[in-house]
């Protein structure tokens, strides 16, 4: 048992992490904290906790074996590996109702050193929103350190990726898929450029799992969390885009919102979401306005605690035991 990654993927396909998910996510980030977050000392606690977890783990043991074996190779490619309570775990996602047990990503933690602003939209943009998204994302980057966050779909996503590329920004794809079977496809071409611009490609998923449909929105969540607010370009009624909205409001983050006629349906999600409260961008300034005050209010509520406790935030039962101490430990 060295490989702590390895150990909490076997761990989060167990039927016993499903429903102890808490109490686990809880036992990592405890063992964090006390800077004792080991594959060893994890396996030991659970054995310790209760028979059923010991048989569990041991019934795994050969193929975390396999597991770590694999690892070690992928290593050796540049892909690194982050569990909840590591240094590196982005601290946006512990205020997420169910934030991943362990990440991997190809690149760098840009989360750790800026704060990022996700941007997600419509696969067939109108031209008017790819213009306003030239001409005041421009400006944006030019004035503004931060990091972007999308997910690599064509349309609004790969546009907001090309122009941090272009303005030395950041930027990270989070993917519906392992980082074996980047999709789409045709990003592929674009993985040195983002690696160069000190960006990364992300998943929570198994290196060689495929796409699938049903892991959109459970990717797009991801998205949500990154970002300390989540811009909208264009979104239609039932949209994906429109699940990110919804999910980034669960997480307690701002939903930014670029207006449209009434009459276009490109935009009907988007005006409904102004409706029920998110706030309308205009330009630039407005983006750089509401920037500032989630980066203020970011910064203030994280300082010297390690994890995000921004009162503003709604987060599980996790999140409350983690600011709270209140959940019984299992070490």
């Amino acid at each position: 048992m060295g490989n702590l990654y390895a150990l909490s993927q076997a761990i989060r396909s167990t039927a016993l992490y499903r429903s102890q998910r808490d109490s686990i996510q809880y036992l990592y980030f405890q063992l964090g904290i006390k800077k004792q977050l080991t594959a060893e000392n994890v396996f030991r606690s659970l054995c310790q906790y209760s028979t059923e977890w010991k048989e569990a783990l041991l019934s795994s043991a050969l193929q975390n074996e396999k597991k770590e074996r694999e690892i070690e190779s992928l290593v050796a490619l540049g892909y690194r590996f982050v569990n909840l309570g590591e240094a590196d775990y982005p601290k946006t996602l512990y205020a997420m109702e169910e934030p991943p047990l362990c990440l991997s990503f190809l690149g760098e933690p840009l989360w750790k050193d800026q704060s990022c602003l996700s941007v997600v939209g419509s696969r067939e943009p109108s031209f008017e929103s790819l213009q306003w998204m030239e001409k005041e994302l421009a400006v944006l980057f030019e004035n503004q350190s931060m990091g972007i966050v999308s997910g690599g779909a064509r349309g609004v996503d790969q546009k907001v990726h090309a122009l941090a590329i272009r303005y030395k920004r950041p930027t990270c794809v989070v993917l519906p898929s392992g980082l074996g079977n980047v999709y789409p496809a045709n990003l592929q071409p674009w993985t040195d450029a983002i690696l160069k611009g000190g960006g990364c490609l992300l998943s929570e998923y198994s290196h060689d799992m495929q796409m699938q449909k049903y892991l959109f929105p459970h990717r797009n969540r991801l998205i949500a969390a990154l970002g300390l607010s989540t811009l909208i370009i264009e979104a239609r009624h039932r949209s994906g885009t429109l699940i990110t909205a919804e999910q980034a409001c669960e997480a307690g983050r701002p939903v930014w919102v670029l207006p449209g006629h009434p009459q276009d349906s490109q935009f009907s999600g988007s005006l409904q979401l102004i409706m029920e409260g998110a706030t309308m961008i205009r330009h630039a300034e407005d983006l750089r306005t509401l920037l500032a005050v989630e980066i203020h209010s970011f910064q203030r509520s994280t300082a010297g605690m390690g994890v995000l406790t921004n009162s503003n935030t709604t987060g599980s039962e996790m999140k409350k035991s983690l600011l709270n101490h209140e959940k019984s430990e299992i070490i």
